[in-house]
């Protein structure tokens, strides 16, 4: 009599939570950076924020995705089995002061701050962020297009593939490559 074998895929989950310590299916970690766990069984993570203002809260996630409190973790597919998973604060409050923090680095890096021009229309400022050569060569309209459905752009710090992952609404994170030469933009390769 044979044994059988049922292989399970693994999914290599990176967690980010600022400010928050994290239990993954009970047990306290000190990084969730980089979490493999087999793509087919749920993993509970249990946020516990180190700020009074927020509540703990679980969220079940499985194949990359969450099953519950769906509101509260943005999950994105990098590929390659890699998933990007941010985990927001939960607060008591009915309305967002304006002190709560969110994923997002305090200082926004140059890629965030062309996507926060472009979002807000303000393609003047945008363009003053490129380089000569790439503001000569881009419209308005395709800066539109191709942030189209962006909600951020986060260094990828996840995969020896550099560059910055672009956040998406369609549940993806495509990996680009932004060049920046001199503080400014100077190409963007997808």
């Amino acid at each position: 009599m044979h044994a059988a074998y049922i292989y399970s895929m693994e999914s290599v989950l990176h967690f980010v939570c600022v400010d928050s310590v994290l239990l993954l299916n009970g047990s306290f970690v000190q990084s969730a950076s980089s979490v493999r766990y087999p793509a087919d069984e749920p993993l509970f993570v249990t946020v516990l924020p180190l700020d009074a203002t927020y509540l703990p809260y679980t969220a079940e996630i499985l194949g990359g995705k969450a099953v519950s409190n769906q509101n509260l973790a943005l999950c994105c597919d990098m590929g390659n089995n890699h998933y990007y998973i941010e985990l927001k604060p939960r607060s008591a409050y009915v309305y967002a002061q304006s002190r709560f923090r969110t994923a997002a680095p305090s200082i926004a890096t140059v890629p965030a701050q062309l996507l926060d021009f472009v979002k807000s229309g303000n393609y003047a400022a945008a363009r003053s962020m490129m380089t000569g050569e790439l503001n000569e060569s881009i419209t308005d309209e395709a800066l539109a297009d191709f942030f189209e459905g962006v909600l951020a752009i986060r260094e990828n710090v996840y995969t020896p593939a550099r560059g910055y992952l672009l956040i998406k609404d369609d549940g993806t994170a495509p990996l680009c490559d932004i060049e920046i030469r001199n503080g400014l933009i100077e190409n963007i390769v997808v």
